[in-house]
């Protein structure tokens, strides 16, 4: 059947492009027509007689829809009711008569049914921040376009305000950097050298309460990756018993061309999303368990002689790492003396084992020269 109106032609296909939607209709079109040829007895069929079927189905729930448009207009009516879709039928050239006689027969032998298409959920996009309230266009700006950006991207403002000059608040914020000096300090000095624990029998055991914590929490960690990769096996599975109910009947109709539906992105998606969240957890350490029960200032450093502090501090990052059971610090300076010194020539310049970065200067040698001549 072909019919002459241009919407529902052979041509309507190359009219309109073709979208997401469409897709999916044309696919539960194409099983509603496998599923009518299975019921009149057919057991197999080419791929283009089935396609050349639900064209002709297509066209004609079209031309069938545009029928009873016209006639609900016609009516002066904007919603179609059940007389307006057998006024169009008979518009088509249906016999309406046969319609119980077909019904009362499909309800004695039953049809088969349909799988839905799956509700794929659309991506959530999440909304831009918005900072402040966005500027209403001026009545000489179209709404058409878009709006503006958010003021504090084209406006002067303040990133800060005036200082409190009030007696107790700068006494407040003079103590509070005193006392985050003196923590940082400890902290810095407590990482950087040795030091003895006021109670050292408590802190083993604390520190051994907090090995076995975190070797808890890694197992915990294990089963949560564990039991959502299982819960993640079983949807899927569900998934495939769901979709093979009517999958012979695919199987014989559905042409090979399909993609195939990727489930193990689906699958791994969750799970890579769970591993990332696991990762990006901030995870406590034994050194942090411990000072929570043990804190700071019950650690005594032990006295050892720096003659360079200032190269200490510059070692600290390279040679003192939070995790090292050696805390560093730089060796003292290898001493020189005139014999030394007299056997190595002029031009050439030591270097001290215990420093790579300095050289020690010759001053106090020439100094001694000096005094020799005196």
């Amino acid at each position: 059947m072909k019919s002459s109106h241009p919407l529902c032609s052979t041509q309507s296909s190359s009219t309109y492009v073709s979208t997401a939607a469409d897709f999916v209709y044309r696919k539960v079109l194409r099983q509603a027509a496998a599923a009518i040829c299975k019921q009149a007895g057919f057991d197999t069929i080419e791929s283009q007689v089935l396609e050349l079927i639900t064209h002709m189905m297509n066209s004609y729930l079209l031309e069938l829809g545009i029928s009873t448009r016209l006639v609900t207009e016609v009516a002066g009516r904007t919603v179609s009711t059940p007389s307006d879709t057998i006024l169009g039928l008979i518009e088509i050239g249906c016999s309406v008569m046969d319609l119980p006689t077909f019904l009362a027969k499909c309800r004695s032998q039953g049809t088969f049914c349909i799988v839905p298409p799956k509700v794929q959920n659309s991506p959530n996009v999440p909304s831009p921040l918005r900072v402040g309230n966005a500027q209403p266009h001026p009545p000489h700006i179209p709404d058409s376009l878009p709006p503006f950006p958010d003021p504090h991207t084209y406006r002067r403002t303040e990133i800060a305000g005036d200082p409190e000059l009030v007696y107790e608040k700068v006494r407040e914020d003079s103590a509070m950097l005193k006392r985050n000096t003196d923590v940082s300090l400890r902290d810095f000095m407590l990482r950087i050298h040795p030091s003895i624990s006021l109670f050292g029998a408590y802190e083993q055991s604390v520190r051994k309460e907090a090995r076995a914590q975190l070797e808890i929490r890694a197992r915990q960690r294990k089963a949560r990756i564990r039991g959502r990769m299982a819960q993640l096996e079983e949807q899927k599975l569900n998934q495939e018993l769901k979709s093979a109910v009517d999958e012979d009947m695919l199987e014989l109709f559905e042409s090979t061309d399909n993609e195939p539906h990727n489930d193990e992105t689906e699958v791994n998606g969750p799970l890579d999303d769970l591993i990332a969240e696991e990762m990006f957890e901030l995870d406590e350490t034994e050194t942090s368990l411990v000072r929570r029960k043990v804190p700071a200032i019950c650690q005594v450093l032990e006295p050892c002689l720096d003659s360079r502090p200032y190269l200490s501090a510059l070692l600290s990052d390279e040679l003192g790492e939070e995790g090292s059971d050696q805390p560093a610090s730089p060796p003292p300076p290898t001493s020189h003396s005139n014999s030394h010194n007299n056997n190595h020539s002029g031009d050439e310049e030591t270097t001290t084992e215990g420093n790579p970065y300095l050289r020690l200067p010759r001053l106090a040698v020439m100094a001694e020269l000096d005094a020799m001549d005196y």
